[in-house]
């Protein structure tokens, strides 16, 4: 999410699959889009894009702020808060947080299953391996 600027995504090669969480969590939004084809993803709107079928691609990303910051909202929501937060947000789930486990870990590395299927070295998840309900 980049809270002080919009983002706009077009495709030179190859094709992404891209999605977006519209205002207040009102939709899950996802599209392929293609070579030639561009989005836009809004100021502070939570989304990702990725190459799903790992074949040969490039983008060009613009933002409209030389200074767009960059949250990471998963890795911010279990860093930042304390787990009695965490736990009110998950619907008042009990929540055990591994604090060995937890650490920035960078979205654009990708899933466990995504790496695997482009032939990436292997990183964890951070829902995965960072906190368990109870």
């Amino acid at each position: 999410m980049h809270r002080r600027a919009s983002q706009i995504y077009c495709i030179i090669k190859g094709e992404f699959e891209l999605y977006f969480i519209e205002d207040n969590a009102a939709n899950f939004t996802g599209h392929i889009i293609k070579e030639g084809q561009g989005t836009l993803f809004p100021q502070g709107s939570i989304h990702y894009l990725i190459n799903a079928p790992c074949g040969n691609g490039s983008l060009v990303a613009v933002t409209s702020s030389e200074d767009p910051g960059r949250i990471d909202v998963a890795t911010s929501f279990f860093n930042a808060l304390p787990a009695s937060m965490i736990s009110v947000a998950l619907g008042g789930q009990k929540v055990k947080i591994d604090e060995n486990k937890l650490s920035a870990v960078d979205p654009a590395q990708g899933t466990e299953e995504c790496r695997r299927r482009c032939n990436l070295l292997y990183m964890r998840n951070l829902i995965e391996c960072c906190f368990c309900i109870l």
